[in-house]
């Protein structure tokens, strides 16, 4: 009875417990809530404000960590991520470095950045062709916009980003100081920001061009990007808009040298070929690359990250683009200079030229990547894809006068496959191989392999590529047939075939690298010295070796770049023996640890060779065997600044000017820029 009664007492003791605890903590958060309104009566507006920035700054400093196999471990804490993206599958094909520093801004001009120097027109944005010809580019499907390619991107060389913090830069580089009809200002603004660690959104604009100093030869060309990028642990897209604009007063060139070799008339007096020429080029590229990958399980197990196993990948690509060109003219019969510059030709009108061709690409691709083991194996991936490529172009024909317009229209598809794999870090393979199945391009073979080898004596390594590619294609609707008011053709072109193999080697700690291109080609196609479109019917060689090294003595800095080419055949590919690039400059702290100066000179040189011609109406580089330019040194003087991250620079151009002669030639009848000051600034704006 004692221990029953014991029991209840216990039982009932328990309850009340229970029902006071309940009562307690029901209480607790309204007395809380009452304490912290009274709290917050209390506090002043300023307390409140820096109690929110402590939460901010909490939130804020939460990092931003990217979870993507699509980056290497080793580059996901980096700041600024930077890379090219392959279209084909959906892949990093090249990363790159992000350089604020003085010496990589000092050279803007793309040729200058990546070579010893190029043919163009003397104005930043004209036509242009890089010297070394293992550096030129073409635009597969539209010839006319591939002398102005490299001032822009297509979706294969945009860069993308993946940045920690907002990231912008701004630049100017310009004669900022010289008369308006002679300036030229190019502008570079870039703006990148994550808007999650995976999200990245990009805005771009470029401007190059100038008036000139020649009369008649202003030039505006611009590039805006929008671009975006989506690096999931799956899912990884690579998306963007790309358009292009030139604008281009064409003078044909001055008529005769001597105007500038042996006397010292005023540029804007010297005459010209061509009064009234104008050239427009457009260019509109929207694209979207876009892959998901999954794991391949062969067992129940845990979960591993899809880069460390069997996984597949599954992506398509897409591109809409437009290309516009438009060359118009006015020469009048009475115009002698001009009727000669094309040879009395005139097909459609005897007074006034209104060339245009225009193309709309639609492409579209669908791929498979196998990863049979993971990322990190000799062999990572094996893939493969299909193509469809819709070509739609206007290009005259006398016809449509009485019949009305029609569009050629054109339907390539093709199939690809490749393989890569990777040694942890010191070697890397991959490789691409593409057939043409149906169309024009029916086929057509190009393959495409890349290896490196790095070794590690030290801490930056030492790093040795090979490069081997092989193509064999066929001539291009433009190339094949073109009606205009000075040019026609109608040819039967065969497929040009083209062999190219190249070596590099790069020790970042000496500051050397050196690279060593052999091409062999067979078909090549050119344009003569009348302008025309030709074939090459024989065996083509062009051997390039290039070196570039940069050393000390004590304060004294010495940049060294140099480039030999031989060419067996010198009437369809013209190159200078030797090109060499030389800046020597004293370097030494204004204020240690915030600003540095350089103080020196730049040499650009290439011993004398037949520089192409121009052609404004083809727009097109092409021979010419009137006089070969050359053996004379360029010289600039400059004050070049690293101040914290911003670069800032002022350059006296064409310093030695007359010095041993006049002969500042780009191209064919093109001069370089004369004595003029230029100044440049590239400003950086970051979050740290």
């Amino acid at each position: 009875m004692a221990k029953r009664t014991y029991n209840i007492s216990m039982v009932t003791v328990s309850i009340a417990a229970l029902l006071a605890a309940l009562l307690t903590f029901s209480y607790a958060p309204a007395q809380n809530r009452e304490i912290n309104d009274s709290l917050q009566t209390k506090l002043t507006r300023a307390q409140k404000d820096s109690i929110q920035a402590v939460k901010d700054s909490i939130r804020d400093a939460k990092p931003m960590y990217l979870e993507s196999y699509f980056i290497p471990d080793s580059l996901k804490f980096k700041k600024i991520i930077l890379w090219n993206h392959d279209s084909y599958l959906n892949r990093i094909n090249k990363m790159l470095k992000q350089d604020t520093t003085a010496d990589y801004n000092y050279h803007f001009l793309p040729f200058m950045k990546r070579d010893v120097g190029a043919e163009y027109l003397g104005v930043s944005g004209s036509a242009s062709r890089y010297r070394n010809y293992f550096l030129r580019e073409e635009v597969r499907d539209f010839t006319p916009f591939d002398p102005y390619i490299m001032y822009s991107f297509t979706k294969e060389s945009h860069p993308f980003y993946n940045v920690k913090t907002p990231h912008t830069e701004f630049g100017y580089r310009g004669t900022l100081f010289a008369e308006r009809v002679k300036e030229e200002s190019n502008v570079h603004v870039l703006s990148t920001q994550n808007i999650s660690p995976s999200m990245n959104i990009t805005i771009l604009y470029d401007r190059w061009g100038g008036k000139g100093i020649l009369t008649k030869e202003a030039t505006d060309n611009r590039t805006f990007s929008l671009t975006s990028n989506y690096l999931g642990k799956r899912y990884v897209m690579h998306g963007g808009y790309i358009f292009q604009s030139v604008k281009r007063d064409e003078n044909g060139g001055i008529v005769d040298d001597r105007l500038v070799l042996d006397t010292l008339v005023e540029p804007r007096e010297i005459p010209y070929n061509l009064n009234t020429a104008h050239n427009r080029l457009k260019r509109n590229s929207i694209f979207l690359t876009q892959s998901y990958g999954f794991p391949v399980k062969f067992s129940k197990g845990k979960d591993s990250k899809i880069e460390e196993g069997t996984a597949a990948f599954i992506g398509h690509s897409f591109e809409f683009a437009t290309y516009y060109k438009l060359y118009t003219d006015k020469i009048d019969p009475s115009d002698t200079k001009g009727v000669a510059y094309y040879n009395e030709k005139f097909f459609i009108d005897p007074v006034e030229s209104y060339d245009s061709v225009r193309l709309n690409k639609i492409e579209n691709r669908v791929f498979l990547r196998i990863q049979p083991f993971s990322q990190s194996s000799i062999v990572s991936n094996l893939e493969g894809g299909v193509g469809h490529k819709y070509l739609s172009y206007f290009n005259y024909r006398p016809e449509f006068d009485s019949l009305g317009v029609k569009m050629d229209r054109y339907n390539n598809t093709y199939a690809y496959f490749g393989a890569s794999g990777v040694f942890r870090k010191y070697f890397k393979w991959d490789g691409l191989a593409k057939i043409g199945l149906t169309g024009y391009e029916a086929g057509d073979i190009g393959i495409d392999a890349n290896a490196r080898l790095s070794l590690f004596p030290f801490k930056e390594g030492i790093h040795l590529d090979a490069k081997f590619k092989f193509e064999n294609k066929s001539p291009n609707p433009l190339q094949r047939y073109f009606y205009s008011n000075h040019f026609k053709w109608d040819n039967e072109f065969g497929k040009t075939t083209e062999t190219k193999i190249e070596a590099f080697m790069e020790i970042p700690v000496a500051n050397l690298s050196a690279s060593f291109g052999y091409s062999l080609s067979d078909n090549t196609i050119y344009y003569d010295k009348k302008g025309e479109i030709k074939q090459h019917l024989g065996i083509l060689n062009v051997m390039a070796a290039s070196l570039n090294y940069n050393f000390r003595l004590s304060s004294f800095h010495f940049h060294n770049r140099f480039l030999l080419q031989l060419t067996s055949d010198a009437t369809v590919v013209p190159l200078p023996l030797l090109s060499a690039n030389l800046r020597y400059f004293f370097q030494f702290n204004i204020v240690k640890n915030v600003m540095t100066m350089q103080l020196g000179a730049d040499v650009t040189y290439h011993t004398k060779y037949y520089a192409p011609a121009y052609n404004p109406a083809t727009g097109q580089f092409h021979i010419q065997d009137e006089r070969e330019i050359g053996s004379v040194p360029y010289i600039d003087i400059f004050a070049n600044v690293q101040w914290k991250k911003a670069t800032i620079f002022i350059k006296y151009l064409n310093t030695a000017q007359g010095w041993p002669t006049g002969d500042y030639f780009s191209a064919h009848h093109y001069t370089m820029p004369r004595r003029t000051i230029q100044i440049g600034i590239n400003w950086p704006f970051y979050v740290k």
